[in-house]
C-alpha cells in the first residue's frame, strides 16, 4: 500500500473543499476529495498538452501518439505493446512503460534504455532514451535567450515607378557617341581637297 503524504494548500482552498464536502459529499473523506481533485486536474492538463485533435500517451514529457508501437527484445523473445487511444496496452491490459518492461522481461533498471519505439508512419525503431534526449535538447535550445525560430528574409522593397519621359526637341537631344567621336572640320580653314588638287585634275576641268 502506498503511504500517504501531506502537502500544504492555501487556507481559502481548504475552506472551499470543506464547504463542498459539507454540501455535496458528506460521506466522502476530505483526503479522498483532495486526491480526486488533483487527479482530475492532472488529466485535464495532459489533455491540454496534447496536439489539437490528437490522442496519445504521455511518457513523462515524451508524447507517443495513437498508433505508436513499443518493443522490448530479450535473449528469449521479443514483446510488443501499442498506444491505443490514450493508453499503453500490452496483453489487453493498460499499463505504464515501466510495467510493460517488467511484464516483458522481468526486473528492468531503466525502461528508457530497454524500450524501442516506432512512431506512426515510420519504419525505423528508435531507443526511447534517444527520443527523450532529443526532446530535452529541443527544450534547452528553446529556453536560450538568443534562440529565435528561423525566419525568411524580408522581401526587397519595390522600386518606385519611373516618371514618364517626355520627348525632347531635336536641338536639345544629345548627340550619339559615333557623331561625337567623328573627326570635325575646322570652319576657318579651306577644305584640303580643293587646295591641293593635282595638276592632271585641273587640266581635265
Amino acid at each position: 500500500m502506498t503511504p500517504n503524504v501531506c502537502i500544504a494548500i492555501a487556507p481559502r482552498t481548504l475552506r472551499a473543499l470543506m464547504d463542498f464536502q459539507r454540501d455535496h459529499c458528506k460521506e466522502g473523506e476530505l483526503c479522498e476529495l483532495a486526491d480526486q481533485a488533483i487527479h482530475d486536474w492532472l488529466a485535464h492538463q495532459l489533455e491540454l498538452a496534447k496536439p489539437a485533435g490528437q490522442r496519445g500517451y504521455f511518457w513523462k514529457a515524451l508524447f507517443l501518439p495513437d498508433g505508436t508501437r513499443l518493443r522490448i527484445a530479450s535473449h528469449a523473445t521479443t514483446r510488443y505493446a501499442a498506444i491505443v487511444g490514450d493508453d499503453l496496452v500490452y496483453n489487453a491490459m493498460c499499463m505504464s512503460p515501466n510495467q510493460f518492461a517488467q511484464h516483458a522481461i522481468g526486473t528492468v533498471h531503466n525502461a528508457w534504455s530497454a524500450i524501442y519505439i516506432q512512431m506512426p508512419g515510420e519504419r525505423t525503431w528508435t531507443q526511447a532514451q534517444r527520443l527523450r534526449r532529443a526532446l530535452q535538447e529541443q527544450e534547452r535550445l528553446a529556453s536560450l535567450p538568443h534562440f529565435r525560430p528561423r525566419q525568411e528574409p524580408p522581401a526587397a522593397p519595390a522600386a518606385p515607378p519611373r516618371a514618364p519621359q517626355t520627348a525632347l526637341p531635336p536641338a536639345a537631344r544629345p548627340l550619339p557617341q559615333s557623331v561625337l567621336l567623328a573627326p570635325q572640320l575646322r570652319h576657318d580653314c579651306p577644305e584640303r581637297r580643293h587646295a591641293y588638287r593635282r595638276a592632271e585634275d585641273l587640266l581635265l576641268d
